[in-house]
């Protein structure tokens, strides 16, 4: 495996900044940084902008207190420390979709906060099911291009959107590729180090990391670099795993993750999005088939049956699930879920984090009990 490779990966991953003034200093576009979860990106790459996830930052909280509660979910929180503290002048706008209360109240304090720049609103359908779902997503999307056309001045083609289609098709399918690799031979590759890996796509230029994907796919002998052992085969769940440092806790612990629902991690690789219809239709058509999730699905038990799917085809042994908190639609959804998985004999353990969290070892010394407990009780089956 190209070590050099996973090491620039990680690095834009932890630190995607330096990389990104440096980019934009070089090709002159437009920065637009959206929120989780389920704005089209490849519009905003077609319309020849820079699309850019923004989640958040671990660094103390400023400014973010005087605008949001102390109880807003700490994405939320840190997600708009990072742009009035840190890191603002780098974006020139922003795509926020609304997806709960607290991201709609955030979507009004952008816009008032950041008025000298571009700014919109995405309304996402929350309830997948309706048949009007896919209807309001498309026409969301097609009012998100005349927006962003009229700001960049320029006409967003479908040629085009059918590019930007086939680069993120390309990038899903490397990275599917990558997971199962690592859910294989998991000495290969950390947790880690996977998800560092998928997440320093959410900040590049997807074309440079499709090819730096390829690159570090191609390099891989399986039997010269695999280091096999004992792995107890888990599944994370939640909306993203924040401080990072819990998957240094499942490394260290010998956990395998070998499926998650996560939005930055399966959520948002699974899905294809299938060349029919017109560009914007096949867009929706990708939106209402991704996974569920604090707040989106189509029905009370989706994200349970969804869970329990994955554990029984990937044999894991029990599930980990990353709670923010004050996160509300986690807070509403999680008992039941734990009470249906609990019944079906899954073994859960929520680990609850905050962006600013900075002692972790209650959080470390439970994962590593939850894993021992997992190997014990398969040592004596």
């Amino acid at each position: 495996m190209k070590r050099e490779i996973l090491s620039k990966l990680i690095e834009i991953s932890r630190n995607p900044y330096p990389y990104l003034k440096e980019w934009k200093k070089e090709k002159g576009k437009k920065i637009l940084g959206s929120t989780l979860a389920d704005v089209p990106e490849e519009i905003i790459y077609a319309s020849g902008a820079h699309p850019f996830l923004i989640l958040g930052t671990t660094k103390p909280l400023r400014l973010a207190t005087t605008r949001l509660p102390d109880n807003a979910c700490s994405l939320s929180r840190s997600n708009l420390e990072l742009v009035l503290t840190y890191e603002g002048e780098l974006f020139d706008g922003y795509v926020l979709p609304q997806v709960c209360d607290t991201t709609q109240h955030l979507c009004d304090i952008w816009k008032r906060k950041f008025s000298d720049r571009y700014f919109e609103n995405f309304l996402v359908p929350r309830q997948v099911n309706r048949p009007s779902a896919g209807y309001w997503y498309i026409q969301e999307s097609e009012r998100l291009i005349w927006s962003l056309e009229r700001y960049l001045g320029i006409k967003i083609k479908e040629d085009a959107l059918w590019e930007a289609i086939d680069i993120y098709n390309e990038n899903r399918r490397l990275l599917r590729s990558l997971y199962d690799i690592k859910r294989k031979h998991p000495g290969m590759l950390t947790n880690r180090e996977f998800f560092d890996i998928v997440k320093s796509g959410f900040f590049m230029d997807k074309k440079e990391h499709n090819m730096l994907l390829k690159e570090l796919i191609d390099s891989i002998d399986i039997e010269k670099d695999k280091k096999e052992d004992d792995y107890v085969p888990i599944v994370v769940a939640g909306i993203v795993v924040e401080p990072n440092e819990i998957f240094d806790f499942m490394d260290n612990g010998k956990i395998n993750v070998v499926s998650d629902d996560l939005c930055t991690g399966s959520r948002y690789i699974e899905v294809e999005t299938k060349k029919e219809g017109t560009p914007i239709e096949a867009i929706a058509d990708a939106y209402l088939k991704k996974g569920p999730f604090s707040p989106i699905h189509d029905e009370g038990n989706k994200m349970f049956y969804n869970l329990k799917n994955r554990v029984e085809k990937y044999g894991a042994k029990g599930i980990i699930y990353v709670h923010i908190k004050y996160c509300e639609s986690q807070d509403y959804d999680f008992p039941d879920l734990r009470r249906n998985l609990k019944a079906q004999g899954i073994k859960v353990l929520e680990v609850e984090t905050e962006y600013q969290t900075t002692h972790m070892g209650q959080t470390k010394t439970r994962i590593q009990a939850f894993v021992e407990a997992l190997s014990e009780e398969a040592r004596n089956e």
